[in-house]
């Protein structure tokens, strides 16, 4: 996907969709919202809805995978900062045997278009081995990241992935 793709998404392009709410301290110097806080909030949607969609539990000893962040990546189109509300928007683009390509789109509350795009990949590994594990991803974790999959030629066809959870 081009950066001037990306940069016409817009929230019907996503499926699952988390309100953040900026503070203070997410502010630079600069009056906008730090590059870091932005990977804070991909990792609270993407991790929202594992917990609440995917069988997700963390810190329970009886959880067998973990997913290990691979790469991550974010690409900025425009500038939010406190007290700005934020849709946090999730996608899921790829999805193998072990590992997930999340998408996130940022857009400020009462505005169309999207501030920034990023996202990570997930592995799926063995938490005592830290290898990916051996069978794939877990039942529980597929059907749930299935709900939010977008394929490529379904976002071509419809011209954007519809609906939310």
């Amino acid at each position: 996907m081009t950066f001037e793709q990306k940069k016409k998404r817009t929230r019907k392009d996503y499926r699952y969709q988390l309100e953040y709410r900026t503070r203070w301290s997410d502010n630079d110097m600069y009056h906008h919202m730090n590059n870091p806080v932005y990977g804070v909030i991909f990792d609270s949607i993407i991790n929202d809805y594992l917990i609440r969609h995917c069988a997700r539990r963390p810190m329970n000893p009886q959880t067998k995978e973990n997913g290990i962040v691979v790469t991550s990546q974010c690409d900025f189109f425009g500038s939010t900062q406190y007290p700005d509300v934020i849709d946090a928007c999730m996608r899921v683009n790829k999805l193998g045997k072990t590992s997930v390509e999340y998408e996130v789109g940022i857009f400020q509350q009462g505005f169309e278009d999207v501030k920034a795009v990023g996202g990570f990949m997930h592995v799926f590994c063995d938490q005592d081995t830290g290898r990916p594990m051996p069978g794939g991803m877990s039942a529980e974790i597929r059907k749930g990241l299935e709900k939010v999959l977008v394929e490529e030629k379904e976002e071509v066809k419809a011209g954007g992935a519809k609906g939310k959870l």
